[in-house]
């Protein structure tokens, strides 16, 4: 029975071995959790390697004293991995998923530019028939006009004579402009002064539509507001979402992240248009993205690197498999891994009859705490 019982002393060696590299897993990590979050300034990265060694003598030592027959010891330990569970949860939920998240940000506000844009065009466009078909043909002058200026570089006999169309539907007097200009960008400042020109326009037409009140200015200059937003938004958010470079994690890097940056410029301007609309519609048709009465900030990724963000994104996402992931290899290699080693290399015989081991009656918790 001795020799059945008998450890051997090479996976004594690997199992060791085995938990000394989940502890550096996990001191490493936390280090890095410190730095990213900033806890001791970019210029003090010692720091973060000397906090981190707190819980690192708390595990290793709460570690080694209950292999050895000190079972309340691994209270101690316990305490230290959760330590290290949370640090590296917030430095590897970032780490490995920070692009997915930024693009899934992205995706969530381009939905919301359309969705934004479809519930107001059926508030703003209340017209009759008649007048609603009108408006259609006076977006089609418009549309003919500003892709003849874009691929002629200017005005030709067929923007001209859309821009006779469009005035009459219109009711405005803008004659065709035939300086363009010599450089690419002066070109692009023409298409673009055209194109504000004949928004107004269109502003104005849909504003009589709706009666010229007050109530109807405004929920039409928000729509105008938002096809502008649309417009100058939505190729950016494709070139977010077309991106798989790395996200940079640390505190400096996020703040001046400048994708990050323009998701919080695009959310601003889309709760300014939901809170004008609201103010002259009700029931209100649009939630706002920012309310930070109820504590909803967004985008959330400018928080990447804080410990709330990581685990309430992780909730939020709790049924995405990739968070699955980063969560089971957090959990292994602060708990599960070193727990069931530990159970291979315990000093069986110190503090309590060791036939209590094998005991099949003994519940497998009070086998770990030696409690009998």
């Amino acid at each position: 029975m001795e020799d059945e019982r008998k450890k051997s002393k090479f996976l004594v060696v690997i199992f060791w071995l085995s938990t000394l590299g989940c502890f550096a897993f996990g001191y490493y990590n936390t280090v890095e959790a410190f730095r990213t979050y900033g806890a001791f300034g970019i210029d003090n990265p010692v720091g973060n390697w000397f906090i981190a060694l707190i819980p690192l003598v708390m595990v290793f030592g709460g570690y080694l004293a209950s292999v050895q027959g000190r079972r309340k010891m691994l209270y101690l330990y316990l305490a230290g991995e959760i330590i290290f569970f949370a640090a590296n949860l917030t430095y590897l939920y970032p780490q490995k998923l920070g692009r997915i998240l930024v693009n899934e940000e992205a995706q969530m506000l381009k939905d919301s530019v359309t969705v934004y844009q479809g519930k107001l065009d059926k508030i703003a466009n209340k017209g009759d028939s008649y007048s609603l078909a009108k408006l259609q043909r006076l977006r089609e002058f418009q549309s003919n006009l500003l892709t003849e200026i874009k691929d002629r570089n200017g005005f030709g006999q067929y923007a001209t004579e859309q821009l006779k169309h469009y005035n009459e539907l219109a009711g405005t007097s803008y004659t065709p402009e035939r300086y363009v200009g010599k450089t690419p960008e002066e070109r692009q400042k023409y298409y673009d002064d055209w194109k504000k020109k004949t928004d107004e326009g269109i502003k104005n037409f849909i504003v009589q539509l709706n009666g010229n009140d007050k109530s109807a200015e405004k929920i039409v200059t928000a729509k105008y507001e938002m096809d502008v937003i649309a417009f100058e938004y939505n190729p950016k958010l494709e070139i977010i979402l077309d991106d798989k470079s790395k996200v940079i994690l640390s505190e400096d890097a996020i703040a001046n992240n400048s994708q990050i940056a323009l998701l919080e410029d695009l959310a601003g301007k889309l709760d300014k248009v939901a809170l004008d609309v609201n103010s002259v519609k009700q029931p209100a048709p649009f939630n706002k993205i920012i309310d930070m009465e109820k504590g909803i900030s967004f985008p959330k990724t400018k928080k990447l690197g804080d410990m709330d963000f990581a685990f309430i994104s992780a909730i939020d996402r709790i049924n995405k498999l990739d968070t699955w992931i980063v969560i089971i290899l957090c959990f292994f290699f602060d708990l599960l891994g070193p727990f069931l080693f530990y159970f291979y290399l315990r000093n069986e015989e110190d503090e309590f009859d060791s036939a209590g081991v094998d005991n099949w009656d003994i519940p497998w918790w009070k086998k770990l705490f030696g409690i009998q």
